[in-house]
């Protein structure tokens, strides 16, 4: 019999990178007050729904986030770094307009408004991401097919994420706006996809 199985995702709460348009990738950049307060709130709106475990990236901003959603629940947080945040290479750090003084030159796809880096600098590739979040998606049905399971990580990794449940590839998977604090749930019944949903639980926040 096919188990149901639910993988939610969540976006950590914002951080000062966030705030300054800065590329933050795998520096370890913390929460900032308002990521905090923010996420306290996100968990208090979370409190009914069922989780059996949290699996967060190893990023301080991801761990923080994770336990405080977490907070007053029997919830075990683990910690995997095939979730983290995507490798900026050296725009990592740079603000969006200093990164155009990066050479050689980097190239952009342009999707929903916002623009995407094909080739950064010392950094990982799109097509690299996706390997990556497949093997992350095979170790979740692999150690926890029939769970809830919630997933703190950052907007790069988690649109290649929800890119390989939805069966997108990894360009069209780019459209997937994914803001601090955004939740989504997809249901599957044995590895099959058979619903989705999403709520944003901090609504004030653009970054």
């Amino acid at each position: 019999m096919n188990k149901i199985t639910t993988i939610s995702t969540i976006r950590h709460g914002q951080t000062d990178y966030n705030s300054e348009n800065r590329y933050a990738g795998l520096i370890d950049v913390p929460l900032n007050k308002k990521g905090i307060e923010d996420a306290k709130n996100a968990a208090l709106k979370l409190c009914n729904h069922k989780l059996d475990v949290v699996v967060t990236s190893k990023l301080t901003r991801a761990i923080h986030t994770s336990h405080l959603l977490a907070a007053g629940r029997n919830i075990q947080v683990i910690e995997n770094k095939l979730c983290n945040e995507r490798n900026y290479g050296r725009m990592q750090g740079l603000t969006f307009t200093e990164v155009e003084e990066v050479r050689p030159q980097i190239l952009y796809v342009k999707l929903n408004n916002d623009f995407h880096s094909l080739n950064p600098p010392e950094g990982e590739t799109f097509p690299a991401l996706r390997r990556r979040a497949k093997s992350f998606s095979r170790f979740i049905f692999e150690n926890y097919t029939g769970c809830n399971v919630l997933v703190v990580s950052s907007s790069a990794f988690m649109q290649q994420l929800h890119g390989i449940f939805r069966n997108t590839n990894w360009k069209e998977s780019l459209r997937d706006e994914i803001h601090n604090l955004d939740f989504t749930t997809f249901t599957f019944k044995g590895n099959r996809l058979i619903g989705e949903n999403a709520i944003t639980l901090n609504r004030s926040e653009e970054s």
